[in-house]
């Protein structure tokens, strides 16, 4: 081979050197790139899963879904104590209620035994009195027989 053949093999060569170092440093530029973008997306999801840990805690604590489930549960308590409050109430009135109907029936029952204990008291009175009244009768009716007969027998 003549000397111009050589030099030109020698600086393709050494041109393909250098591009196969440039392309070596490049590869591991580009592992040692991927290795730190791992890094930083492992880091940005840690952050991304604490940032919604932290939204959902000052969500729990001061949102309005916190807020309003608190809310709704003290309202619901208040509710159920206010309706087992009435309900005792109407329980109570229902009770008391119960109980003044059956004094009154009792007292109704009572005053209808004196009222026909009374009407026969009555009734007895009154035949008593009829009975007395015919005794009399037949008495007057006898003492008048009595004196015409004895007007009869003295004439």
């Amino acid at each position: 081979m003549n000397v111009a053949e050589w030099i030109l093999v020698v600086m393709l060569s050494v041109t393909l050197l250098i591009f196969l170092i440039a392309a070596i440093v490049l590869i591991i530029k580009l592992i040692h790139l991927a290795d730190e973008a791992e890094k930083i997306v492992e880091t940005g999801q840690g952050i991304a899963a604490k940032a919604d840990d932290i939204v959902d805690n000052v969500k729990g604590m001061t949102s309005v879904g916190g807020i309003v489930k608190t809310f709704a549960n003290r309202v619901i308590e208040n509710q159920e104590r206010r309706y087992a409050a009435e309900d005792a109430a109407r329980a109570a009135e229902e009770d008391i209620e119960a109980t003044a109907a059956a004094e009154r029936a009792a007292a109704a029952e009572a005053a209808s035994f004196e009222a026909e204990r009374a009407e026969r008291a009555a009734r007895h009175a009154t035949s008593s009195a009829s009975a007395a009244r015919q005794s009399a009768k037949s008495a007057k009716a006898d003492a008048a027989r009595s004196t015409r007969n004895a007007k009869k027998s003295s004439k």
